[in-house]
């Protein structure tokens, strides 16, 4: 069974080709086991006063609490690899994950390589981008933010914008979504959440 994980950046601005993480959060979907860290700033520039209101992460907290860039990107990794087990391949979910989350990601993972080690292969991962199944999924919707989901599914949203409430938040729409898609598929019940592929496919090809 393939390994479905939870993630979520938050980030020192809405470029992830070249803003810093701050924050990082995963989670394996149906269980306690989690990674959630702060990070320094790579680049050393101070996060502003607008990243600060939106995330509640400041400047203090990052230099008191966060961990060097290195070292948190190769226990995140670890992490990956701790978590995969048996697993063929992971399955990483985020929302907005193909313009945001998973290149952040990819961009972890090609530094460290850089840095001669041993980074998780992309090759392994599929890439499943909760906002996409939103759009096909539920087309008469005007909004496909994760905000107005929770509010449509009455899932609790607490501290919006830290990583792992977000996870969490998501972890719970992501719950819904394999429902209604094992409904839309005519798949019997769980289907979808045992074969993620189902969902790649999906989102890519129907």
């Amino acid at each position: 069974m393939t390994t479905k994980i939870i993630i979520d950046f938050e980030t020192s601005g809405l470029n992830p080709y070249h803003d810093d993480i701050i924050e990082v959060a995963m989670k394996v979907l149906g269980t306690e086991n989690k990674f959630t860290t702060l990070l320094k700033p790579k680049s050393n520039v101070c996060i502003s006063e607008r990243i600060t209101c939106l995330t509640g992460i400041t400047n203090r907290m990052l230099s008191r609490e966060g961990k060097d860039w290195q070292d948190a990107y190769k226990s995140l990794n670890d992490w990956l690899y701790s978590v995969r087990g048996n697993s063929d391949k992971l399955a990483i979910i985020a929302h907005n994950g193909e313009s945001f989350d998973f290149i952040f990601l990819r961009r972890i993972l090609k530094e460290l390589s850089e840095l001669n080690i041993d980074s998780f292969p992309c090759e392994d991962i599929i890439f499943i981008d909760t906002l996409l199944i939103s759009k096909r999924l539920l087309k008469g919707n005007e909004s496909h933010r994760q905000s107005t989901l929770c509010s449509q599914f009455n899932i609790k949203s607490i501290g919006a914008h830290r990583a792992m409430n977000d996870v969490i938040a998501l972890e719970n729409i992501f719950v819904v979504f394999m429902k209604k898609l094992d409904e839309c598929l005519d798949l019997t019940e769980g289907a979808t959440r045992e074969n993620p592929e189902l969902i790649y496919n999906y989102i890519k090809f129907k």
